[in-house]
């Protein structure tokens, strides 16, 4: 449903990145199965869903395991807390997380390894887009690559591993993420060739005190490497979007400085989200901020609407926010919380 009369959602979304007002806060709401159910159950009909405004629309994309070669769209189909390789060489036991439990480079030497082939890959996605395209046709298109730098270079080393390796394997660690970046571009290069209105990357280099390394470590590996990625992506006239956990506050005026258009997550229970807005201003723009460990999970219904209220009126002012959780609504959070987020994020600001 678009509750607004003169625009479409992706025109809504557009408005708030060009740094707009607009009397509706674009908001980005995701639901499992279970979850929908028993807002019908709540609220007694499907009526609750036509309050629902999809803002975003999101193109598949490169998903986290690659996992074409295990004959599955995505390795969320495969069965829960078995041990699965992905394409990668990496073994994974699913579960409500995923943990890695094998990896491809046990030395710090990249040998005769090499990342799996894209352009096998985007040919199966290309039979998924225009399903994709017909459904998004009036939403702000996004399409992501799972696992960024740090998190891939991780994955293929071990998490405690690359860590070390960043402290003493230093020519190792560059030639690893240097082969990272290189296939990140290549797959800008493909993603483009959607139409869509932006790339949405993922890397969580940080935990909710602070960064996984030193500042003066990412800034020196990660950060340059980084620009060139939001570089071939804004050649193609497309927003950069990145997905992070924690507290990377430390590093937001690097980010700006690269090109990162959108920073998504925006966690409140390691960051102040509002000082963050009062900050930086028109220099970023913010994607989620609702908290979801304290508020929504413990909160009442009526704490969840005050908080949202603040958002809309606060992060929302000038534009450049999308109202969302910080994490996606797992299924602790209370059903009549949820019903209240949907409530409140379609009220008008003015």
């Amino acid at each position: 449903m678009n509750n607004n009369n003169y625009f479409k959602p992706r025109d809504i979304v557009k408005l708030s990145f060009q740094y707009q007002e607009n009397k509706f806060i674009p908001y980005h709401l995701e639901l499992s199965i279970q979850q929908k159910a028993e807002l019908l159950k709540y609220y007694g009909d499907e009526r609750w869903f036509e309050q629902i405004t999809d803002y975003m629309g999101f193109i598949t994309g490169v998903d986290n395991f690659l996992s074409l070669n295990l004959g599955v769209d995505n390795f969320q189909n495969l069965k829960r807390m078995s041990i699965q390789k992905d394409s990668f060489g990496c073994k994974w036991k699913l579960g409500e997380a995923h943990h890695l439990v094998e990896y491809p480079l046990h030395e710090p030497i990249m040998g005769s390894y090499k990342l799996p082939d894209l352009e096998k890959y985007f040919k199966f996605l290309h039979k998924k887009w225009p399903d994709d395209f017909i459904k998004t046709k009036n939403q702000f298109r996004i399409i992501a690559h799972s696992f960024g730098l740090f998190e891939r270079a991780w994955s293929l080393r071990g998490f405690e591993n690359f860590l070390m390796d960043l402290l003493i394997n230093k020519e190792f660690s560059e030639e690893l993420l240097e082969h990272i970046t290189e296939w990140l571009i290549q797959s800008v290069n493909l993603m483009a060739g959607a139409p869509v209105d932006a790339i949405m990357f993922t890397d969580d280099h940080a935990f909710q005190k602070g960064m996984l390394m030193s500042e003066e470590i990412w800034r020196k590996l990660f950060k340059p490497r980084w620009k060139k990625i939001f570089e071939k992506v804004h050649h193609y006239g497309l927003y950069t979007i990145m997905h992070m956990c924690g507290n990377t506050s430390s590093v937001i005026p690097d980010l700006i400085e690269i090109g990162l258009d959108c920073m998504e997550s925006c966690q409140p229970e390691c960051m102040d989200i509002y000082q963050l807005k009062e900050k930086y201003e028109k220099n970023i723009r913010f994607w989620g901020g609702l908290g979801i460990q304290r508020l929504m999970a413990f909160g009442t219904p009526s704490d969840v609407r005050k908080e949202i209220k603040n958002l809309k009126n606060k992060l929302g002012n000038n534009g450049g926010y999308i109202l969302s959780g910080a994490k996606p609504f797992g299924e602790n959070i209370p059903i009549e919380n949820i019903a209240a987020f949907i409530e409140e994020v379609n009220i008008p600001v003015f």
